[in-house]
């Protein structure tokens, strides 16, 4: 009996441990959660804004405007660029991210994967897909610069014509309790193709005015401009990746944490169980022993 107390009372305090560490887990997520979210919200009506004029400049300029960034590339694959977590402990955010990866890629043919984060990579490598590129490191605290090497590498791979279409597909952040997976087509620029899943970002109902000056003219414009737009919606995805995962580490740590007190609680109680049967035990002997003697 004395043993069995000793090991519950080592197993509270095992857990009591364990919830300092995931409390402070989820405090340190809520901290970067409420970073990132701030910077994906701050984004998000650049990327309208800019796609909203483009599309302006492409309506005014009709039919007769033809450009490579327009139409599907000569390749016979396509480019999948699939942003997940360098680290665990975010609950299913990795898992959903993937399952989702591979139900979109049944439908899209021969694909190469390039790789934002460890964990896609890792999981990309297990399926035998063609992992052509990884980049890890990029979701702690995201930077514009950051996610050029890995759009440029999209946008090169593009224009050469390796590859017909360029999709992104990343976790769109909704809030701290959901977070939805999307897929979008960045190339050709201006089409979705089918499957894809992106998300309204607001804004993307209001009129455009095609009161525009384009000078020199519009194909040159858009050489300009459709790039950088590119580079835009890579980190875009990105901040919302970064959002979503700090998100679902918090919201993982914080059902740890809550699981470690019912723990506790029950384990305190069996312990009190066991304390109490072993002080009746004893009392029972005591008298025991008081009557034999009397």
């Amino acid at each position: 009996m004395a043993m069995s107390r000793k090991l519950i009372k080592s197993r509270i305090t095992s857990v009591k441990n364990t919830r300092k560490i995931t409390k402070a887990m989820e405090m340190v997520a809520a901290s970067k959660m409420r970073k990132a979210v701030s910077a994906t919200f701050r984004g998000r009506p650049y990327v309208v804004l800019a796609k909203s004029t483009i599309e302006a400049v492409m309506e005014r300029s009709g039919s007769s405007l033809k450009h490579p960034m327009l139409t599907p590339g000569a390749g016979d694959r396509e480019l999948i660029v699939l942003f997940t977590s360098d680290r665990g402990l975010a609950g299913g955010y990795n898992v959903n991210m993937v399952k989702f990866a591979r139900e979109q890629m049944k439908s899209l043919g021969d694909v190469d994967v390039v790789a934002v984060g460890k964990r896609g990579s890792d999981a990309m490598q297990r399926l035998k897909y063609n992992v052509v590129a990884s980049f890890a490191g990029l979701g702690n605290a995201p930077k514009y610069s950051d996610i050029v090497p890995v759009a440029r590498f999209a946008l090169d791979g593009f224009l050469q014509g390796k590859y017909r279409r360029v999709r992104l597909l990343y976790t769109h952040y909704v809030s701290g309790v959901t977070q939805t997976p999307s897929m979008q087509t960045v190339l050709p620029y201006g089409e979705q193709g089918a499957g894809s899943r992106q998300p309204a970002v607001g804004g993307e109902g209001k009129k455009r005015s095609s009161d525009y000056t384009i000078e020199p003219n519009a194909s040159e414009l858009l050489s300009r401009v459709i790039p950088n737009l590119v580079m835009t919606t890579f980190y875009q995805a990105l901040l919302e990746s970064s959002a979503s995962e700090h998100a679902a580490r918090m919201l993982a740590m914080k059902n740890a944490s809550d699981s470690a007190r019912d723990m506790m609680e029950s384990l305190t109680f069996t312990y009190n169980q066991v304390r109490q049967a072993a002080i009746t035990q004893e009392i029972a002997e005591i008298s025991s022993g008081a009557a034999a003697l009397a």
